[in-house]
């Protein structure tokens, strides 16, 4: 019985608890996430020269406040 009972098993169960609680908390927030994923490819499309444009800022932005969007969609349902 105490074969079941080690270290290792117990790392693997608390491993796979957190791979459950991050699976639930990206079902959950899967909008917030997509939009955060969009604000992180914006920058990374803006700062591709090394400078951002008012166009570029803009459009950055837009996304920030996308993301904010979401996040009260999420608080205040």
């Amino acid at each position: 019985m105490s074969d079941w009972f080690t270290w290792s098993s117990g790392f693997y169960l608390a491993g796979l608890v957190l791979a459950g609680g991050v699976t639930f908390v990206g079902l959950k927030y899967k909008k917030l996430v997509d939009e955060l994923k969009e604000v992180f490819k914006a920058l990374e499309d803006g700062y591709k020269d090394g400078s951002l444009s008012k166009r570029e800022k803009e459009k950055i932005m837009k996304e920030v406040l996308d993301v904010l969007g979401a996040l009260l969609k999420i608080v205040w349902r």
